[in-house]
């Protein structure tokens, strides 16, 4: 009985106890915090983490530069990721596409676009535009329409109508083309009326479309505030130019500085044969846009013209070729380098475009290397050379094969900057006058051997 009482008095003093300890809590329950888990999943999996955090690093740095037109660079960073098998994947597939897309490797771009984890809604609202583009692009009919379709209802009816009206037109045009569609967009338009960047959209579809006749009376009826931005100008100076107005084109370019805008303006100088100023604006624009395929293209007959080697060299380094263009390119370097006086630089292209491609037998290259090869003194391939630019007509290579068997260092002598001599032993020959005739010294009697030749072959018919 004792104990009972001793047990009810020892709960009775621990529940006081306890009700001093607990007092307050409940008003400092919100300041307290939770034990730190010993189950951190994040600790757990700090690898995997680590992965993730690197590659949402390599994405935003992807984002920025293909924002900010470094293809290249942004190529170089996807290779880091691209294998990757996280939850990112749809987004990596979806830059490798916009890469590709922007690069023209509309192939390329198509198989990530259609990678099965870019079909959900919410990534292929991303991607639709893209998508339906290459769709067109590649002719890719099957689909296209209800691509379209499915991508306006993903929310890109919120776009203004010219946008809409732009994309609609791509789109009947590859699927349903009809006659004087082209021209429709355009007719009863009154652009004063336009906001302004409803009236880029229009005025880039004009041109796009190949309708610039069409818009060319509206253009004298833009405001003076739509003709104070300059991308407006620069578009209304470029429809001047393809319909032949080139004064006109000039008065809206003259100030502009953009690449667009530097371009034209070199295609109007080179029109007045002024090729100088033309090379120097396609150098402007090429400074405000690095890989400007129209400064570029320009530049390069230009440096020939201008016998600028060295920028032409550079230039044929830098300028875009396809896989079926790479070797016209490497031969178009390898003659800048020639001119230039670089030998053995030109020598290193022309051995490339013979390892890779079965075009090196073409004339334009034989030639080069036969050039090359004999001021580099290596004979043998100059030989090889010239007999395959000589097989093709070319006479000046066949004179180097004559010369080449009858000097013994033709690469060599053709460097002399000293004279050589020369005497004509024939007509000296031909003008000298012989006191004597010459005695020929008869070892044979010519009468023998026809005696010979009749026993065997009876010259001299026998008479009966």
């Amino acid at each position: 009985m004792k104990r009972i009482f001793s047990m009810i008095l020892l709960l009775g003093s621990f529940s006081v106890l306890s009700a001093e300890m607990t007092e307050g809590l409940y008003d400092l329950r919100k300041g307290m915090k939770p034990p730190p888990s010993l189950l951190d999943y994040e600790a757990l999996n700090k690898a995997l983490f680590d992965d993730r955090k690197m590659e949402m690093t390599e994405l935003k740095r992807i984002k920025y530069l293909l924002i900010n037109g470094e293809v290249r660079l942004a190529r170089l960073e996807l290779m880091k990721i691209r294998n990757s098998q996280s939850h990112l994947k749809p987004i990596i597939h979806r830059y490798a596409g916009i890469l590709e897309f922007v690069d023209g490797n509309y192939k390329d771009a198509w198989e990530h676009f259609s990678a099965k984890d870019l079909d959900q809604d919410s990534h292929f609202k991303k991607i639709c535009t893209a998508k339906t583009l290459t769709r067109i692009i590649l002719d890719k009919t099957d689909g296209l329409r209800e691509d379209w379709s499915r991508c306006q209802l993903l929310g890109l009816l919120d776009l203004n109508p010219q946008a809409q009206r732009w994309m609609n037109i791509l789109v009947d045009l590859k699927t349903i083309p009809a006659k004087g569609m082209t021209r429709a967009p355009f007719e009863r338009q009154r652009f004063s009326r336009f906001e302004m960047d409803d009236l880029k959209l229009i005025l880039k579809l004009a041109l796009y479309l190949n309708q610039e006749n069409t818009v060319l009376p509206e253009l004298t009826d833009l405001t003076l505030e739509q003709l104070r931005d300059e991308e407006v100008r620069e578009l209304v100076g470029s429809i001047y130019f393809r319909v032949g107005s080139f004064v006109d084109s000039f008065k809206f370019l003259e100030d502009l500085t953009s690449p667009n805008a530097e371009n034209i303006k070199g295609n109007l100088y080179i029109l007045r044969k002024k090729y100088e100023l033309a090379y120097a604006q396609f150098k402007l624009a090429l400074n405000q846009k690095e890989n400007s395929q129209n400064a570029m293209e320009r530049l390069l007959p230009l440096a020939w013209i201008l016998e600028d080697w060295e920028n032409g060299a550079k230039y044929s380094e830098r300028v875009f070729s396809s896989p079926q263009t790479q070797i016209n390119r490497l031969t178009l370097l390898a003659a800048f380098l020639t001119e230039k006086g670089d030998y053995e630089g030109a020598s290193q292209v022309l051995k490339e475009i013979n390892q890779k491609s079965i075009k090196a037998n073409r004339l334009e290259v034989t030639q080069l290397y036969s050039f090359v090869s004999m001021m580099k003194n290596e004979p043998e391939v100059m030989k090889k050379q010239a007999g395959r630019s000589c097989s093709q007509n070319d006479i000046i290579n066949c004179w180097f094969l004559y010369q080449l068997s009858q000097w013994d260092a033709f690469p060599l002598t053709i460097k002399r900057k000293d004279g050589i001599k020369f005497t004509d032993e024939v007509s000296k020959l031909a003008q000298s006058d012989f006191g004597e005739p010459l005695q020929e010294t008869v070892y044979i009697n010519q009468l023998d051997i026809e005696e010979l030749d009749d026993k065997y072959i009876k010259l001299v018919p026998k008479t009966p």
